[in-house]
């Protein structure tokens, strides 16, 4: 089992459940085909062969064959691709939409949560929604989110002991950058940006201000990206990261004001 990453040279850290689901997605997969894998730091992606080596790299040492005069080896080609999926009509693996900002929400189900799920699509996020602070982490070893909102109440006491903030507190900064972490809770005062601060937060809403959070979301990701926007693209520009949700947000943020614009001369013009 891969332990690094082919990219970044850092470890995977993976936990045993992780290993456990990816040695099971290796053993399902078809033959002649790659499981797809990002690494949580870098984000970059790779792939691993059924036996969990990456492409390209042999397993074992293969003994040179010595050549003797004009004697042919015969090599046995490799075989044809699976085409069952065909019949089905369905890809069997999980396909990604590269260009969609995705947010990772961990609150208990209620009207709250609702509340906060349609502000982020209003915002053009994907929201998807975590079963425990466990389920999040394990989301987020392999999927880049642009966003992640915690309920300082959801799955455990207090915000010190749960998992998934500790996590986002140890975060290696060059990812952390590129994640705007919201933090919900009744020990909050909501756009407190110390308060933020001092949480390793972006944002803090207090429930009682949860009906605007629609309002209070698209504040902050403005100021964010206003923040943090001229870092990213510098650090695009050198190579050091692959993208970020900050250069995303601004490309979307033009686009609608071309498409404002533009819906407007048409206005005048009929």
């Amino acid at each position: 089992m891969i332990e690094t990453c082919p990219h970044c040279q850092e470890p995977l850290n993976l936990t045993d459940s992780q290993k456990a689901k990816i040695q099971t997605a290796l053993e399902k997969l078809p033959p002649g085909n790659l499981l797809k894998l990002g690494c949580p730091l870098c984000q970059k992606p790779f792939e691993l062969k059924p036996d969990g080596s990456l492409p390209g790299k042999q397993t074992k040492k293969i003994a040179p064959v010595a050549l003797t005069g004009a004697r042919k080896v015969a090599i046995a080609p490799p075989p044809p691709p699976d085409l069952g999926w065909l019949s089905s009509g369905k890809m069997q693996e999980k396909e990604v939409i590269e260009d969609t900002l995705m947010a990772l929400i961990l609150m208990n189900r209620g009207s709250g949560m609702t509340i906060v799920r349609e502000a982020y699509e209003d915002e053009g996020f994907l929201p998807v929604i975590a079963e425990s602070a466990d389920d999040a982490i394990d989301h987020m070893q392999f999927t880049a989110f642009a966003a992640v909102v915690l309920h300082s109440r959801f799955d455990e006491d207090s915000l010190s002991s749960n998992t998934l903030h500790i996590f986002m507190q140890k975060m290696a900064m060059i990812r952390r950058r590129n994640i705007h972490y919201t933090l919900i809770g009744p020990e909050f005062q909501t756009l407190y940006d110390l308060q933020a601060l001092s949480n390793s937060a972006n944002l803090v809403v207090n429930d009682k201000e949860l009906r605007h959070f629609r309002l209070i979301l698209k504040k902050s990701l403005h100021e964010s990206q206003k923040l943090f926007g001229p870092l990213a693209e510098a650090l695009v520009n050198r190579g050091r990261i692959p993208n970020s949700i900050w250069l995303d947000i601004k490309a979307r943020n033009e686009q609608k004001m071309k498409s404002a614009v533009l819906k407007d001369l048409l206005e005048v013009s009929s």
